[in-house]
């Protein structure tokens, strides 16, 4: 799970790549459902996508999510108490954090989120800065993560703003908004690895320690070098989490 999938490395078949880069709730990137519910919405949606795949009837499933998509890989197995759809073997988290997260990101490992967010997220900001990164309001591009050349996390951010719609953008950050599942952690009791990059410039490793120690079953492999975008930098290191599981 990401907000886009081309992130990951070659994983093993059968695989189900999920992302949200194009899922609009709304004209403007908001609704009643996504406001009363945020994270849980996203949640709801991860069963609609999984559903279909007979892959995800096999007797041995294990989740991988990045970024948001670990946020919510935790928030959909709470949704469901880890029974049903969400009945799997094991999860890898990758540059995650159980939250808060806007009062704890930096950006660029320096500069407090939250402030900046309040300003960011207005729908005319979000609409200009899509113009003026993403090539055009409405333009889209269907981006090759593992094509490009440039793989830090500044770079990489910025090809996101040319694969992912503005109204998308909007939305996966008002269900952010507020995200804390700390108090909930203990009841996650499959086994989960915790990837977090040591040069990580969003989240501070901190976050990803935390998030280990407060899974009952957590382990945290901190990974040399890598940032955010440890996925597309280190995918070596998911291949050997989900060999260990």
């Amino acid at each position: 799970m990401s907000l886009n999938a081309t992130i990951f490395p070659a994983l093993e078949p059968p695989v189900i790549g999920i992302d949200f880069s194009r899922l609009v709730l709304g004209p403007d990137g908001s609704s009643p459902d996504l406001l009363r519910e945020r994270m849980g919405l996203y949640a709801r949606r991860l069963d609609v996508e999984l559903g279909p795949h007979p892959a995800w009837q096999r007797p041995r499933r294990l989740v991988v999510g990045h970024s948001f998509g670990g946020m919510l890989a935790m928030t959909w197995w709470l949704a469901h108490g880890g029974g049903g759809p969400a009945r799997v073997d094991g999860m890898v988290l990758c540059s995650a954090t159980a939250g808060p997260l806007f009062g704890a990101a930096r950006v660029g490992g320096v500069i407090p989120l939250a402030p900046i967010m309040r300003l960011w997220n207005r729908p005319a900001v979000t609409r200009t800065l899509k113009r003026l990164i993403g090539g055009g309001l409405n333009r889209i591009e269907d981006v090759d993560f593992q094509a490009i050349a440039r793989r830090s996390d500044l770079a990489v951010d910025l090809m996101g703003w040319r694969n992912t719609d503005w109204r998308a953008m909007r939305s996966y950050r008002l269900a952010l908004d507020g995200f804390d599942l700390r108090r909930r952690l203990g009841e996650i009791s499959v086994p989960v690895i915790v990837l977090h990059g040591s040069r990580d410039s969003i989240l501070p490793v901190r976050l990803g320690r935390e998030l280990a120690h407060r899974l009952p079953r957590g382990e945290l492999r901190l990974v040399k070098g890598a940032g955010h975008a440890l996925p597309l930098t280190h995918g070596s290191a998911i291949r050997e989490a989900l060999a260990s599981l």
